[in-house]
């Protein structure tokens, strides 16, 4: 995608935003973007944020982490952040050749409001898309879907330039200024599609002989306890008496315990 485009796709965010947004947003908090019913799949959010906030505290925005000690050019005392998701419409805006998108392409852009006084005397304001000049530290963004332990952050930075880097941390990319990032792994994405099946098959397969492993205890260790039961339940309705003769267990009729009386103890 050539940086004519990208200020195209810029351009239609800020304008749908703008739509979005009240005339007097609150501080911070995040407002839902509407797009046209042909772009679904793509999500968007704004959020306003006074100018000495950011340069103070920075901004925690989700998936983006913005740094402290920044100073919108031009300066402006109040600033929107437009955030887009572009979900499965980012690679019909960016192709990467040889590599293969393993999370959704994500985007910000910064506005503010800027005023202007004509001949006449009259303050115009007008939007304009504010650089945030980064001193000492980048732009975190992070990836916490991502289904790939590995892969390469690019970057489709809002002037044109395109880098291929290492992820920083896990899921991590590190940037340095404002346009559209995602995370890509090497090869077409059929390559990358059966490698995933691959993984896939592999642990259902090991989850499921796991699963018969544990059953088959589970079933022996109750048909063991059954017949333990069924033992005890014998031992208790047995008529006869046993005894162990050796290693054996053996009926015996019970003792006599009335001792027989003679009726005449003489002998005839």
């Amino acid at each position: 995608m050539n940086n004519h485009h990208d200020r195209s796709l810029d351009d239609f965010l800020q304008v749908q935003a703008k739509k979005s947004i009240p005339k007097y947003p609150k501080l911070g908090m995040l407002y839902n973007v509407s797009l046209p019913s042909n772009f679904t799949g793509m999500e968007v959010s704004v959020v306003h944020l006074r100018s000495s906030s950011v340069w103070a505290h920075g901004a925690d925005l989700g998936h983006f982490h913005v740094p402290p000690r920044i100073i919108p050019k031009p300066n402006v005392t109040s600033l929107d952040i437009v955030f887009s998701n572009l979900g499965n419409w980012s690679s019909y805006y960016y192709n990467m050749p040889n590599y293969t998108f393993v999370t959704p392409v994500l985007g910000f852009s910064a506005y503010g409001v800027t005023y202007t006084r004509g001949q006449n005397g009259h303050l115009t304001s007008t939007v304009t898309k504010l650089k945030l000049p980064l001193i000492h530290n980048p732009i975190m963004v992070k990836f916490p879907s991502m289904w790939l332990s590995q892969g390469k952050c690019v970057k489709f930075y809002s002037n044109g330039r395109t880098t291929i880097t290492n992820m920083s941390l896990s899921r991590t990319c590190e940037v340095w200024g404002q346009g559209y990032f995602a995370i890509v792994a090497q090869g077409p994405p059929s390559h990358q599609m059966w490698k995933l099946w691959v993984i896939g098959l592999g642990a259902g397969s090991v989850g499921l002989f796991l699963c018969g492993v544990v059953l088959f205890k589970v079933i022996s260790f109750l048909e063991k306890k059954k017949i333990q039961k069924m033992e005890k339940e014998s031992e208790k309705s047995e008529v006869l008496d046993t005894k162990y003769v050796g290693h054996s267990r053996m009926p015996c009729a019970f003792g006599i315990r009335t001792q027989p009386v003679l009726e005449n103890e003489r002998f005839p």
